[in-house]
């Protein structure tokens, strides 16, 4: 363990700095974020968001997600991990909706699937965003690392964490010869097949009805 400084660029312009211990492994792993630092990032964040509007048929539900949501998206962006341009707030919220329904301790009933919480994030990505090795020893991610175990899914101030830097990570994923919006992006957090293009054709239906309630 040791401990190092996390920048935070508010909106304003202005730059801060928090300490946090984080974990660093032996050999070729990188250093990452742990549960309590994701916490910490969070909690002690002064800066108040805005109300999300509500997500098409869901009511209130998900309104106590507002300032996770909007805080983790301009914390990674902070952190140089690049997302698509048109990505905001309220399409996350929707895709949560369609996910989890905002239930933060769903897990996915599909056959061998390991997804679970309010963004439905599975173990390997877990793995992945941890900057660990797959079975063939390759590291797929190595920038802006996050170290939970399984089980921390279902807290929701992680599971945002790791769903928001997910995105991320699925658009600097397109295949060549794929055009690198937000559109693929969305299908790709989902898969990239039919399947996938269903599944963002859901997401955007949902957040342009949303766009439109007060």
């Amino acid at each position: 363990m040791w401990c190092m400084r996390h920048r935070r660029v508010c909106q304003s312009g202005t730059v801060s700095w928090v300490h946090a211990h984080v974990r660093k492994n032996r050999g070729r792993i990188s250093a990452g974020l742990l549960k309590e630092n994701i916490h910490y990032l969070f909690w002690s964040a002064k800066k108040k968001y805005s109300a999300l509007n509500p997500i098409d048929g869901y009511g209130n539900k998900g309104a106590d997600y507002d300032e996770l949501i909007q805080f983790w998206l301009e914390y990674w962006k902070s952190e140089d991990i690049e997302f698509p341009e048109k990505l905001e707030p309220l399409l996350i919220k929707t895709l949560i909706a369609i996910e989890s329904t905002f239930d933060p301790r769903v897990k996915s009933k599909a056959k061998g699937s390991t997804a679970s919480g309010l963004m439905q994030v599975t173990d390997q990505m877990v793995r992945v965003l941890g900057g660990f090795p797959n079975k063939d020893d390759y590291i797929e991610q190595r920038k802006s690392l996050i170290h939970v175990k399984y089980g921390d899914k279902l807290d929701p101030v992680v599971n945002v964490a790791l769903g928001i830097r997910l995105l991320g990570h699925k658009y600097s994923k397109i295949p060549k010869g794929n055009e690198k919006s937000l559109y693929n992006t969305v299908k790709n957090y989902h898969s990239r097949d039919k399947g996938g293009d269903a599944y963002a054709k859901e997401v955007f239906s949902k957040y342009e009805k949303s766009l439109k309630k007060k």
